[in-house]
Formats: structure tokens, sequence, C-alpha cells
């Protein structure tokens, strides 16, 4: 399972994947479908039409990630609590890449090329200001030799340059500045269409360890690389598309807005990278990703539960957690946990805080409260948390760029100016603290087959000894 189109194979076998045969555009037509299908199936569209109504040389596809139970059939698991084993034990033994010098992705190389014309990029939402590539994982080596692997959202804005979002105080954007000290070009490379074990690797927030080393403990053999031809960069040789190019020093371009998983993202000047050559297998296909979707929210958010459980296990055992639908499977998390004692889920938060500083709330419940319910876990908060006792509000700390609840217009000089203020934090511990029998959950007992004193029989009522 080293490749994107292995993911399709499998997907399309357990019968969740939809082929369209007939055109569709990259302008909007795909972006409808697949949100028509968020959750449901991954499509493969066969005829992508280009944004100047020329039929694509590519195919795209999209939705692979769009539910977690696609991931568990690829990595041939059965729950989310795996996953996060599996994950956990990646990020603790990761396995080093090896490289190959003959290459499925090296079967055609383009140096002359258009991304706008040559690549079927989707223009999603009418407030794009032009079409976005979002599932490129940028790959780059640190000054450790570690390999970084992380998703950028790029926005073409010449014939062989992209604008691409570097976050702030994350590791592609400290390497983009630690080069830039240097007066130095960042040679990338650009994966788009990977295995499933890149694509979840690429989306954990682990930025201390070796990314690909990650994937390969994922995948349970080393990932396969290959050299690059104009810059110092490798790149996964099983990849559908790779862009190679450099990070120019110093320039900056408008980017944004963009439509993130909890509203939309601003205009900011960001770092552009030059594209110096194309590589793609013959029969390429373009991964797709619908921003804001789920597949969006699951990628951002199912490789942080596995840190999360791998923190907060620390201080208490852990029967499951989930970054939930209302946080976009960022900001929020519903943690399950069998008390010892009061004061614990204030401890087991704390650490998730750290652990996660994008998390705006975190609720703490007990054991049988099922987290990937969000009812249930609702119900919890409302039954069985005090707020002027259970909720805890921790001021003036570091969140989630992506939360703007924090913005408020004030009056400047007259002029009504848009102000992000310091963000909050909330802790809510929803274990039960008084006497359990309060809370106990109501069960009929198991019905049985009876026979009476004059030989009448009974089915599926109540055992002998419980009958009125």
């Amino acid at each position: 399972m080293q490749s994107f189109r292995d993911i399709l194979r499998i997907l399309k076998q357990k019968g969740f994947l939809l082929s369209i045969t007939e055109p569709r555009s990259v302008t909007y037509e795909i972006a409808r479908e697949l949100k028509a299908m968020d959750g449901k199936k991954a499509i493969l569209f066969d005829k992508p039409i280009l944004s100047d109504g020329r039929p694509s040389s590519m195919k795209v596809a999209g939705g692979v990630c769009s539910n977690i139970r696609f991931i568990l059939e690829v990595l041939g698991l059965s729950t989310r609590k795996e996953l996060r084993g599996l994950l956990r034990k990646a990020i603790d033994n990761p396995i080093p890449p090896i490289e190959l010098e003959n290459a499925p992705v090296k079967e055609v190389g383009l140096e002359e090329f258009d991304l706008r014309k040559d690549l079927p990029i989707l223009k999603h939402y009418a407030g794009e200001p032009g079409p976005y590539i979002t599932t490129g994982i940028v790959i780059v080596r640190d000054d450790k030799g570690r390999f970084s692997a992380s998703y950028h959202r790029m926005m073409p804005i010449a014939e062989n340059r992209l604008v691409l979002r570097a976050v702030e105080g994350r590791k592609l954007h400290k390497l983009i500045t630690m080069a830039e000290r240097g007066g130095k070009e960042l040679d990338v490379a650009v994966a788009i269409g990977v295995g499933m074990h890149i694509l979840i690797a690429g989306a954990t927030p682990a930025e201390d360890r070796d990314k690909l080393g990650i994937a390969g403990a994922i995948l349970g053999k080393p990932v396969e690389l290959t050299d690059c031809d104009t810059v110092e960069a490798k790149m996964p040789a099983n990849a559908e598309i790779v862009l190679e190019g450099r990070i120019l020093p110093g320039v900056r371009e408008a980017e944004g807005p963009f439509y993130e998983i909890l509203g939309k993202d601003i205009i900011r000047k960001q770092p552009v990278l030059e594209v110096s050559k194309i590589w793609m297998r013959r029969d390429a296909i373009y991964q797709a990703l619908l921003p804001a979707g789920k597949e969006h929210e699951i990628l951002m958010g199912l490789p942080v539960e596995a840190l999360l459980e791998r923190s907060v296990s620390k201080v208490a055992e852990v029967k499951d957690l989930c970054m939930t639908p209302a946080g976009g499977m960022w900001v929020e998390v519903a943690i399950s946990i069998r008390k010892e004692k009061e004061g614990q889920p204030m401890l087991v938060a704390l650490n998730a805080i750290v652990t996660h500083k994008s998390l705006k709330r975190v609720i703490i419940v007990d054991e049988d409260v099922d987290v990937e319910n969000y009812e249930e876990v609702m119900k919890a908060v409302v039954q069985r948390a005090d707020p002027s006792r259970d909720y805890v509000v921790i001021p003036n700390i570091w969140g989630s760029s992506l939360d703007h609840s924090n913005v408020r217009f004030l009056e400047v000089k007259g002029e009504s100016l848009p102000i992000r203020f310091p963000q909050s934090k909330i802790i809510i511990d929803a274990t039960i603290k008084g006497p359990k029998e309060l809370f106990e959950r109501p069960e009929i007992p198991q019905a049985v087959n009876w026979r009476n004193e004059s030989g009448e029989q009974g089915c599926n009522r109540y055992a002998k000894d419980e009958r009125p």
C-alpha cells in the first residue's frame, strides 16, 4: 500500500468509491460533487474539464479520507482506537526511508509547463481568489537530516509560481525563516497523491520527529524515495505528481481568503514557491480535497488524537477520546477516563492543552460515556457538570488562528476596525461528583422463554423469578 491508487483500489473493493464518468469542470462542478458525497463516498472523476474548457489528461479523485472508516479499511484496522495505537507506536518507533533510482513518479517529466493549465487544480468556492492545491505535502529536510512533511494550501500566481500558506511557528515556517537569514532558497518537493501512510504522517503534528520515518512505521516498511532533478530534495517514489522547486527568500505575495474548518481565513502576505520541474506517473491521478469538508477535518484532527492520548495517559486511565465535530476536529476534545479522585479531570485537561495548543474546550467525562457520540457528551455536560463549580475558564492564552470568536469591532479614530483580542480556553469536568447511583442508566433484564403451572408457554417475557 505504497500508492494513492492502492487507496482507490481498496475503497472500490469495499464499495466506498463512486466513479463519475461524465465530464465535470474543475471550476466548482467537481467541488459540488465532493460536497454532495462528503463522508459518504470517495469519488473518482474520469473526465475533468479544465477552466479553459479543455479536457484534462489526468483523472481527479477526492474524499479518500472523508470518513474514518475509509482510513481504517485501507490500513486494515477495525477501530479508531487501533489507529491511535498504530500512530503512537509509529511516532515512537519510526522506520527510516530508503532510496530508489527508478521510480514510477518519474515516468513523465515536464520542464516547460503552466501550473494553471497542466494540472486540474480545483476552484471550490465563490469566495476564493483562484484555484487551490489542497493536498500538496511539502517534503524538506531539516538541519538535523530529518524529513519534514506537511500539508500547505497553494494558489498558482504564475505559470511556475505558487503562493503557499506557512503557519507562523510551525516547522516549514521555521525552515523558511532559517534559510532566509542566510539569504538562501529552500529546496522542496511537493507530493500530490500519495499512500495512506504519508497522508496520515503528513498531517501528524510531531514536528520534532522524522515524518517519513513515521509514515514508514505506519506502513510497516520503509517509505521509498527518489532524487529530485533540479533541487536538492527527495520525493516519494510512488507519488502521482511531484512539483520540485525552491521557496524564494524574502519574496511574499497575497494569499487568501480561504475557507478553513472554522470559517474564512484572512488575506496574508505569504512565501512563494518557484516550481522548476513537474514529475508524474504516465496515467497520473490528481488528488483533491474539499476545504472545510469532513476530509479536511479528519486529516487535521485524527492524528492529534494519538498525541493527546499519549500525553493524558500519563495522568489517568483513558478509556477513549475524540476530537469533536463541533470543534471541527481541531479546537475541542472529549476525553473519557476512569476517574480515581477529584481533581484528576483538571490534570487531564491541562495535559491536553499543553499537547495541542489550538484546543479551545476540553470536556472530561466518565468511562460510561461514548465520546464518539456527541449527543452523549453534551448530555454529560448538561447533567453532570455544574457551571459555577465544574467549568474553568483560562483567559489570555494562545489558541487557534482559525478561531474567529475573539474578533470584535472597535471604533478607532472614527473607523470601525476588527480587533483580535486574547483568546481563552474552557475546561469542563463533566464527570460524576456525587453518588453514582443517581446517574445509573436504566437496564431492562434479559428476556427468556418460560412455562406456567398450567403448561402455557410464554416467549420473550420475564425470567420466572421476575414475573409479576
